[in-house]
């Protein structure tokens, strides 16, 4: 029996929730697939964008509710966006955690939408 599950958050210790990525900026737009996996307490994530090349790696820990960037897209590595990132990332993986899967930054005008993808689960 073929069954599709999907979670909007990765619980349990080695679980991985796979994303179709959009972050849309007034001037730019990022696209891709975004992987998150927990290892112990904190989540790792990278963003892939179409041509597979890594346009963000994170770790989040949900007890702090803070992110730290590892590795930011050339484009993107400047101190004031990586700012923004971390704060709005951060707060997107609450909306995952609560199973909305957009989160809006009104004041910088950046939306941030991860579709969960449903993988195939045979039993």
């Amino acid at each position: 029996m073929m069954m599709y599950a999907q979670s909007t958050f990765p619980a349990n210790e080695g679980e991985r929730v796979r994303y179709n990525a959009y972050i849309e900026m007034p001037r730019a737009y990022i696209g891709g697939i975004c992987v998150l996996l927990r290892e112990g307490d904190v989540i790792k994530g990278s963003l892939f964008n179409e041509f597979g090349i890594t346009a963000l790696d994170f770790t989040y820990n949900p007890k702090r509710q803070k992110v730290k960037l590892h590795h930011v897209i050339k484009m993107m590595d400047k101190w004031y966006i990586r700012r923004v990132i971390r704060k709005d990332i951060a707060q997107l993986m609450v909306c995952l955690q609560k199973g909305d899967t957009q989160y809006q930054n009104e004041r910088r005008h950046i939306k941030y939408q991860f579709i969960p993808i449903e993988h195939e689960i045979t039993k």
